[in-house]
């Protein structure tokens, strides 16, 4: 009687079972894990809106500090987009037109006709730190959301008065000498989770905090996926 060699076993393939049941494997794997890594990715976008949003209001702040003058950071919530603005340049009364037009932003002139330029890209490095500088051309220039971010209200203190406003034009602003309005921006995903980037009256400090469920049911934000 023959026997199999150790050669003809090495090379002996699958059967057409056993391809089958990897398939299936893989394919309830792929299932059980798409909503997970779908779910991340919409995460990470809600966090990178507020951290970009803590970056620039960080950055009129020292901006308002080195050219003595004061900076904004204006919240368009219709659109879902922000920017810089100079007080030499922004009327309270028309804020839209005032900080789309600035007039010392190379790049503010083209915004009012691509409001999808991102205003923050600079080199790469740049990025990766969160940062921003004195040339980065972004005074003017409107900042979009996220995909599936929006800003969901903006809350502002000052005087011992409380305003929200989850619609229209808000803004928030520094001093030269670095002091601010008590200050609370909301951002909410595709998934009703919320972020919140506060600013400190007294130092123009700057915070980005996610909310807890108990915390955006109490504020009134809805939690319906």
């Amino acid at each position: 009687m023959l026997r199999n060699s150790p050669t003809s076993q090495s090379q002996r393939g699958f059967t057409i079972t056993e391809l089958l049941i990897v398939l299936t494997l893989m394919g309830i794997l792929s299932a059980v894990s798409m909503p997970t890594l779908k779910g991340f990715a919409v995460t990470r976008r809600l966090k990178a809106s507020a951290h970009t949003i803590r970056s620039l209001l960080t950055f009129a702040r020292d901006m308002a500090i080195t050219d003595r003058a004061a900076h904004l950071v204006v919240f368009d919530l219709n659109n879902d987009r922000c920017w810089l603005a100079s007080s030499e340049t922004f009327n309270p009364s028309s804020p839209l037109a005032s900080a789309l037009t600035a007039q010392n932003s190379t790049v503010g002139n083209a915004s009012t006709t691509n409001t999808n330029v991102n205003p923050l890209a600079t080199t790469n490095s740049t990025q990766q730190a969160g940062t921003f500088t004195r040339t980065s051309g972004i005074l003017g220039v409107p900042y979009a959301m996220e995909k599936n971010v929006t800003l969901a209200a903006i809350v502002t203190s000052q005087n011992g008065r409380t305003t929200q406003a989850d619609s229209g034009v808000g803004y928030i602003y520094f001093s030269p000498t670095a002091t601010s309005q008590e200050s609370l921006i909301y951002l909410q995903n595709s998934r009703n989770q919320i972020m919140s980037v506060a600013v400190e009256a007294a130092s123009g400090r700057v915070t980005v905090l996610q909310l807890a469920a108990e915390e955006i049911e109490t504020l009134g934000f809805s939690t319906q996926n």
